[in-house]
């Protein structure tokens, strides 16, 4: 992988590592904590065994989402094309088949299993972005609060979606 999405795989990937030495260390010291002071042994060994399935979940989830990715290269060099919508601080990019949130974690959603896409409104104080895919399923995938620094940001995501499926239209 190339360019900027392989730079996301890579901090995520250096993030997890981080945590895997994380849960380690929390593991043994809860180890050895057990032969002198239980109570804290068993804290450490709790929290070390939550971290790990945290991280065995996240992982799970990560192989799910590149899963979707039939040409990983095709995919990168769209990721970096100028037919992309990065929006950084939502932490989204819209691309002619994909589209791939970054934040809290990584999704990918390939617009082909999308049925359509929806804005929900909550008066005028809150406005989300969906794709909604053919079960009906709605994925949130940008989301905005009056008075916040994201307005920009989420009408630039709305009209890159609305753009993609206007053309799927045609």
């Amino acid at each position: 992988m190339t360019g900027s999405f392989g730079k996301i795989i890579e901090e995520n990937n250096t993030k997890t590592k981080t945590s895997r030495l994380i849960c380690v260390s929390m593991l043994a010291a809860g180890v050895i904590l057990l032969a002198f002071i239980h109570t804290i042994g068993w804290l450490f060994t709790c929290m070390g065994i939550v971290l790990a399935v945290s991280l065995i979940n996240k992982d799970r989830r990560m192989r799910a989402m590149l899963a979707l990715i039939d040409d990983m290269d095709g995919f990168c060099r769209q990721f970096d094309s100028e037919d992309s919508t990065h929006l950084e601080l939502l932490g989204l990019t819209v691309m002619p088949d994909y589209t791939v949130l970054t934040l809290p974690y990584l999704q990918i959603f390939r617009h082909s299993d999308m049925e359509k896409f929806e804005v929900g409104l909550q008066g005028d104080v809150r406005k989300a972005l969906f794709l909604t895919d053919r079960s009906g399923t709605r994925h949130r995938i940008a989301e905005t609060q009056k008075g916040d620094a994201l307005q920009e940001e989420f009408d630039r995501a709305y009209e890159a979606v609305r753009a993609i499926f206007a053309g799927r239209q045609a």
